[in-house]
């Protein structure tokens, strides 16, 4: 037994530096740095050498076993949990819906628990730059849907620039999730944070859909959802309202687990509707769980051995269905393409994670915070203890099928969460198009952290057969899941959003041929989002804006805008298209009196408007001369 573990190390050691070698192929030498500890990879001779070294050894030691301690010598020791049936071969169990119904509870409860904040604060949101950037992207796909579908793409911002809901996600599905809320008259700020919490909530139980069927276990797949729900990527991202939309990803591996099993052409079409509402959802998340995917399946494959003949059609159906249906939006991103330039390689290395930004905590994280590594932007991804302990019981040997895929796809996600830093990701940004128009790839920790719950459920199922009686179960699930909940604790930052805009907008709403810029402005375009956040009451077309790029075609009028009113800045703005222009002094900077002043004696300007808002004066005026 020791020699067969001796080989199985051996085995996993050669992999590594398989790894390693070409990680330094792909980046031509690389340096890795702690504290005074330095270790420099220049070359990957030497570790090339030192894995020949390890096969050599390996069979020296043991030629009998097979790869990995023999854990691939049968199909029978591979594909089974051990004590459980493979839960792909047999039915769900009866009561399904009862089950799901009581998980969805419990985990709802968790988080009502988790951001209590929130739910007592319901005008309020994490920040004024992207949360206002969303509430205009849901208001304005349900306003265009309705208005004029055929210019959905073309938002109300940088005006006259076409296509500008492009030059970000545009989050159509979950946008289209709040009609509901819309028709009954919620206010918008309340309908953006009841979608943003409920990417948590459905997250979890898409999780427990998928954990119960790997498991067999209600408990542990209850326990696996409550981790992913509240894991701490969520709350290091609270006002990126599509980074929260992570629900289609665990019913895409469900329906990709039960297409492998069966066969059956329902599944995969699920799968492949799973992947197109994550991308109408969240493209960062629909390129990284191709990815992901693409290696899980692979694993299923090898594992379970089906006839590649009687999947072929099913497959080719299923990614048919899913290109059909993502035309309209591969189309409008096709066409916007010469707005975007391309991510630049120092960009994206500067949010590539590195293994130490794993031990680096949230700002939001009330527990970890201030006890291990400080945070970087985009880069604290600290997946919490229990995460990680539940995780590691898990993958205690004896292994089984699933869980061994499900290590190789926890393997992948973080090399690839490592981005330049890592040994994939280099190779997938020059093959694959898609990833190089993404900035962050820190984000594929969110995958991570998918991979560590699904493997969690392992380690609760093992913890459960520990536990002697039912009550005994039930106190561990009880202890397991509080011990989650405290694990995951935020800090939420909360600020209070305007229930109304100025009352400048109704005097716009019955004019023609309307064009808005509105002032204050700063060189930081984000300023630009309460302006936008008022105009889903008005939808008029304005040359100020935000989004995930900057069109030159803003670029160019910036130094104008900041100039207004003097100079020639309102010829600028007449030839931008500018009709009426907009000052709000509860926005404005201390100077805000000089610059009414100035305004009012410009004889570019005619005073239409004078009131107030928040206390401050609020003045439009119409662009002469126009």
């Amino acid at each position: 037994m020791t020699r067969r573990v001796v080989a199985a190390t051996l085995d996993v050691i050669t992999v590594l530096l398989a790894v390693l070698a070409a990680r330094i192929v792909s980046l031509g030498g690389f340096v890795v740095e702690f504290s005074d500890f330095r270790l420099s990879f220049r070359t990957p001779s030497r570790t090339l050498f030192w894995m020949i070294v390890a096969i050599v050894v390996r069979l020296i030691i043991d030629r009998r076993t097979g790869p990995f301690g023999g854990v691939f010598r049968s199909r029978s020791t591979f594909l089974r949990v051990p004590a459980v049936p493979d839960p792909f071969e047999v039915r769900a169990a009866p009561g399904l819906g009862r089950r799901v119904a009581l998980a969805s509870l419990g985990i709802a409860v968790a988080l009502a628990i988790l951001v209590h904040d929130q739910l007592q604060a319901p005008y309020s949101v994490a920040d004024y730059g992207d949360p206002l950037f969303s509430i205009w992207r849901i208001g304005w796909v349900l306003h265009q849907l309705f208005a004029d579908p055929t210019h959905l793409f073309d938002g109300n911002i940088f005006y006259p620039q076409p296509l500008t809901l492009t030059l970000s996600d545009p989050i159509i599905l979950p946008a289209l999730t709040t009609a509901p809320l819309a028709a009954i008259g919620t206010h918008p700020v309340i309908a953006y944070n009841l979608l943003m919490l409920s990417g948590f909530w459905f997250s979890g139980i898409a999780t427990y859909l998928l954990v119960e069927r790997l498991t067999a276990s209600p408990p542990a797949a209850f326990v696996a959802g409550l981790i992913y729900a509240c894991y701490p990527y969520r709350f290091e991202h609270y006002g990126h309202l599509e980074l929260q939309m992570t629900q289609w990803m665990p019913l895409g591996l469900l329906a990709l687990h039960l297409f492998v099993s069966t066969g059956r052409w329902r599944y995969a079409i699920g799968l492949g509707l799973a992947g197109v509402a994550q991308l109408y959802s969240s493209m960062y998340y629909a390129v990284f769980f191709l990815i992901y995917a693409t290696v899980i399946g692979a694993g299923l494959l090898i594992a379970q051995r089906p006839s590649i003949r009687r999947l072929a059609l099913p497959a080719v159906s299923g990614a048919l269905v899913a290109g059909l249906v993502a035309v309209p939006l591969a189309r409008a991103f096709v066409a916007a393409q010469p707005l975007k330039a391309e991510r630049t390689t120092d960009e994206v290395r500067f949010y590539s994670a590195t293994p130490l930004d794993y031990l680096r905590g949230n700002l939001h994280s009330a527990l970890w915070k201030d006890r291990i590594l400080p945070p970087e932007p985009e880069r604290a991804l600290f997946p919490g203890i229990m995460p990680l302990a539940l995780a590691a019981i898990g993958i205690a040997p004896p292994l089984s099928a699933i869980r061994l895929v499900y290590i190789a796809g926890l393997f992948v996600a973080l090399d690839c969460s490592f981005g330049f830093n890592g040994a994939f990701y280099p190779l997938l940004h020059r093959s694959f198009p898609p990833v190089r128009g993404l900035r962050v790839a820190a984000r594929f920790s969110v995958l991570v952290g998918l991979t560590l719950s699904i493997l969690a459920g392992f380690g609760v199922r093992r913890v459960l057969g520990w536990c002697g009686s039912p009550r005994g179960r039930w106190s561990a699930i009880t202890v397991l899941a509080g011990l989650v909940v405290i694990d995951a604790w935020p800090a939420l930052p909360l600020v209070s959003v305007w229930k109304e805009p100025p009352a400048i907008y109704d005097a716009l709403k019955a004019r023609p041929g309307v064009v808005l810029a509105e002032f204050p402005v700063d060189p930081i375009e984000v300023f630009n989002t309460p302006y936008m956040y008022f105009s889903v009451w008005h939808f008029l077309p304005m040359v100020n804006g935000y989004s995930g790029y900057i069109p030159e075609s803003y670029t160019a009028l910036a130094p104008d805008l900041l100039e207004f009113p003097r100079g020639d800045s309102a010829a600028a703005l007449r030839r931008r298209g500018v009709t009426h222009v907009s000052v709000n002094c509860a926005l404005q900077s201390a100077d805000c009196d000089e610059t009414m002043a100035v305004m009012r004696q410009s004889p570019d300007l005619r005073l239409i408007l004078d009131t107030s808002w928040e206390g401050e004066p609020v003045r439009l005026f119409e662009l002469i001369g126009h």
